[in-house]
């Protein structure tokens, strides 16, 4: 309900509820979980499918009932959880949000949903998702689009990256079947772990000295383009939570890395994530966008640019962005990536390499981006890679399409600055 009505994301919202319920075992929590990212993940359809059984939709102060109905809904049709349980404890639900009154139609609802046997399959797919998304997606990718629909609905697998200098892989997959954990070495990613079920990243070997990170494949690239070399000054620009710059300090010894983030509470998880491996690095608390803020005048050999952006290509990780997201935002996205490349680019060194990234699919974002900033900066460059086993090749970088090789959507391009 918090992502619904207030637009909370999911994992905050997920994290202050399970926070709060010391009284829910993990079988509870996993079953909390899996009905949040499955209301969020077919929100649009369960919206659809409910509205055909009510006179007249809730109004705002009840919106807390809608949410009600859609996890009774997706327990029935898509969990297939008993009948009985499932109608029982939605209409359970009335009662301790203080509305008694709701029973008999929550009832009602999820009776004739059962009696008419509704069932979400995959004919609801392009329903699933909001019109705007759909269309954006068949105008930018008109032969894959439903590939990616279909992708975006699937649970992303839990992924780990281990820091390939303390252990080979197969090491460490013998100390996860040690520990009766199924999992296997990613097909094109070497530092890549895909798991067969998610766990607590304590039951990790490794995890709390930072062997082992939980981070997926195509975020792993981020540390290989950038080709950081010994004594180089790096910067990680919206470096939060601090996932890229503990792969780099691990990929490069000596580095000089400057972590950067706009937001003190996120720079802790940064914090917190060093700690962990047991690295260092310089936090610097600014906007990426306004250098004059806190930029010490010492240009940097290497920038990641993991700049803001819609999150279109991890909506299978993160389905609440399917409710949060507007079209309106992809503009103000767009113009304020523009802002933070030009910014960030005169940070460079002559010869520097700035790597631009972006967890979105939209063309908008990503390749158009980079055509607009290199006809407007003469001296940028677009550079490799070239012939790699993943990603499309696209004008001006290289694009992951959500699911290839069992990887997020993720955009690449890496820039050289001229003298």
């Amino acid at each position: 309900m918090m992502v619904i009505g207030p637009g909370r994301s999911l994992d905050d919202a997920l994290r202050v509820v399970l926070d709060k319920s010391e009284d829910m075992d993990g079988r509870d929590k996993a079953l909390c979980r899996a009905l949040a990212y499955g209301v969020c993940r077919w929100y649009f359809a369960l919206q659809l499918v409910i509205a055909e059984y009510l006179k007249k939709p809730f109004k705002q102060k009840d919106k807390d009932l809608e949410a009600i109905l859609l996890m009774g809904l997706y327990q029935i049709t898509i969990m297939k959880i008993d009948h009985h349980a499932a109608v029982n404890e939605t209409v359970k639900l009335t009662q301790q949000q203080n509305k008694a009154w709701a029973k008999g139609l929550v009832n009602a609802v999820l009776r004739g949903v059962i009696r008419d046997n509704v069932s979400i399959t995959e004919a609801y797919l392009e329903k699933s998702y909001p019109p705007w998304l759909v269309d954006r997606l068949v105008e930018d990718w008109p032969d894959q689009y439903k590939s990616i629909l279909v992708a975006g609905n699937q649970r992303a697998p839990m992924s780990l990256r281990f820091d390939t200098k303390q252990m080979s892989v197969d090491d460490y997959l013998q100390d996860l079947r040690d520990r009766s954990i199924v999992a296997a070495a990613h097909e094109l990613i070497e530092s890549a772990i895909i798991l067969d079920k998610p766990c607590e990243v304590d039951l990790l070997p490794g995890f709390s000295t930072g062997v082992v990170s939980v981070q997926d494949p195509a975020a792993q690239i981020a540390a290989k383009l950038l080709d950081c070399k010994a004594g180089m000054r790096v910067l990680d620009a919206c470096a939060a939570p601090g996932g890229k710059t503990v792969h780099l300090l691990q990929s490069t010894d000596n580095l000089h890395l400057v972590a950067l983030d706009q937001d003190q509470s996120r720079l802790d998880l940064i914090v917190q994530n060093l700690k962990r491996t047991g690295l260092s690095a310089q936090l610097v608390c600014g906007d990426a966008g306004s250098p004059e803020d806190w930029f010490d005048g010492q240009l940097f050999d290497r920038i990641l640019a993991d700049v803001p952006c819609s999150a279109s290509g991890v909506i299978r990780r993160h389905p609440d962005i399917k409710i949060l997201r507007r079209r309106s935002d992809i503009d103000k996205l767009v113009d304020l990536q523009r802002k933070i490349l030009t910014a960030l680019w005169s940070l460079l060194k002559p010869e520097g390499v700035l790597v631009y990234s972006t967890c979105s699919i939209f063309k908008d974002e990503n390749e158009r981006q980079i055509d607009w900033f290199v006809q407007n900066h003469e001296n940028a460059k677009v550079i490799g890679p070239k012939s790699v086993q993943w990603g499309d090749q696209r004008p001006g970088g290289l694009q992951l399409l959500p699911g290839s090789h069992n990887m997020d959507g993720f955009f690449y391009a890496c820039l050289r600055k001229s003298t």
